[in-house]
């Protein structure tokens, strides 16, 4: 007999998968007679695949209020599966339209301790001379990245790096205070964008952002590097949105949920 593709004709799978929605997608724990119904499977069914979804920990049932919930199976398969992900295949087709659309260096870039490195580069196809290189570090108080990344650590794992920071002035515009780059840390936590206004490298200026994992933490930074003679107010303004959008859409494919309020 052929199989449908309706709630109560369609494969096993698709059934368990059903249900498994049921109880992860709502707001509320279910009990089963709610299942039933949101399934639109019969009860007998229903009640099997619980069964198998509860032996396997994806689901949970509270022996008390007999409800629902999702297992702790879950996290471990989602542990597992994001620890298998490699950044960069993951944000690979967004660097290669920046780079497309920009024309200008995009790096990507985690941290290393008290250093940036770079692990991954798009060269711009104009002629442009950069710090950078794949497997190179660079310092976290004066580069767009390594603001990016810093500004949203938990405050203990912040401390740590500005301590090992030695605050360099390599140019007129390098942030060379711990109060200066908390100052800047701040504004990049609100508006989530990261600049380095040739605080690293005398006239090259780039916008970054960051990319945030399942658990909101942020594992990598992106951004747009052009020589500030090349690039006008608005094109500038231009790449800050795009490497913003870019992240957002990075960090959606890690599992992160969108940031609702600033954070200070």
């Amino acid at each position: 007999m052929t199989e449908t593709n309706t709630k109560s004709g369609g494969s096993s799978l698709s059934k368990a998968l059903t249900i498994l929605k049921e109880v992860c997608c709502t707001n509320t724990p279910l009990r089963f007679a709610d299942l039933v119904e949101r399934s639109e499977l019969p009860k007998a069914t229903t009640h099997r695949i619980l069964s198998t979804l509860t032996d396997e920990g994806l689901v949970r049932l509270d022996d008390h209020s007999q409800l629902y919930h999702p297992g702790y199976g879950l996290l471990e398969l989602a542990h597992k599966a994001w620890s298998t992900l490699d950044i960069r295949d993951i944000a690979a087709d967004q660097m290669r339209e920046l780079w497309k659309e920009t024309g200008e260096t995009i790096h990507l870039a985690v941290l290393d301790r008290g250093d940036v490195i770079y692990i991954d580069k798009l060269e711009s196809q104009k002629s442009l001379r950069l710090f950078s290189a794949v497997g190179k570090k660079g310092p976290v108080y004066c580069t767009g990245v390594g603001k990016a990344l810093a500004a949203f650590l938990p405050e203990a794992q912040l401390q740590e790096i500005i301590a090992t920071q030695r605050f360099i002035k390599h140019t007129e515009t390098t942030l060379n205070s711990e109060e200066k780059l908390r100052e800047d840390l701040i504004r990049i936590r609100k508006s989530g964008i990261s600049l380095d206004l040739q605080e690293h490298e005398e006239g090259i200026q780039c916008a970054a952002s960051t990319i945030f994992n399942y658990r909101n933490e942020p594992i990598a930074a992106l951004s747009i590097t052009a020589p500030a003679f090349r690039v006008d107010e608005d094109r500038f303004l231009h790449f800050q949105q795009r490497i913003k959008e870019a992240c957002a859409e990075i960090s959606s494919r890690m599992g992160a949920q969108p940031l609702t309020k600033n954070q200070d």
